[in-house]
């Protein structure tokens, strides 16, 4: 637990007994609050956590479970609910960090990205900017989300479409 302390010192806060295995990245000038017994699973491949600019906040609420190489990126706001799971190598984020089409060195407005309690996410999913996974909801491995998704679904597509199956209980 002092270790993991120890590798947790940049965040702005940090609830009891943490639990870091492997290499983790916390970086930037945001600020990154960790709940109670989080744990970091990063024995495989590095885990980041980056709240990139000042006024940046990424929170991760009590008994979150983050699996390898996972990076969660803040621009402006990510907050991840108590009870989630998210699985090896997913990725969230709440900007783009450029446009498609167009003036590529102009900035999108970033958009803040909310995963409520009790949330699965399986390995290799992609939240974005302007996502909100509702408790409850299964995000299926290789899935990406790019909108507001109701409590109780399971979502599951190939890359670039999403599908809601289920009702919300």
């Amino acid at each position: 637990m002092i270790v993991a302390r120890f590798r947790l010192r940049a965040c702005a806060s940090v609830g009891e007994a943490p639990r870091v295995l492997g290499r983790i990245w916390v970086h930037g000038d945001g600020a990154i609050r960790i709940g109670h017994r989080v744990v970091l699973d990063a024995r495989i491949a590095p885990i980041e956590l980056h709240a990139t600019s000042a006024g940046a906040e990424l929170v991760l609420g009590d008994d979150v479970v983050i699996g390898p190489g996972t990076s969660i990126e803040a621009e402006q706001s990510v907050r991840i609910g108590a009870r989630v799971r998210i699985g090896a190598f997913c990725r969230v984020m709440d900007s783009h960090f450029h446009p498609l089409r167009g003036d590529r060195e102009r900035r999108p407005r970033p958009m803040p990205v909310i995963v409520e309690e009790d949330v699965e996410m399986g390995d290799r999913s992609i939240l974005v900017a302007g996502s909100h996974l509702e408790h409850h909801v299964v995000v299926a491995p290789g899935t990406v989300v790019t909108r507001r998704v109701r409590a109780g679904c399971t979502v599951r597509g190939a890359p670039f479409q999403v599908v809601a199956v289920g009702a919300a209980r």
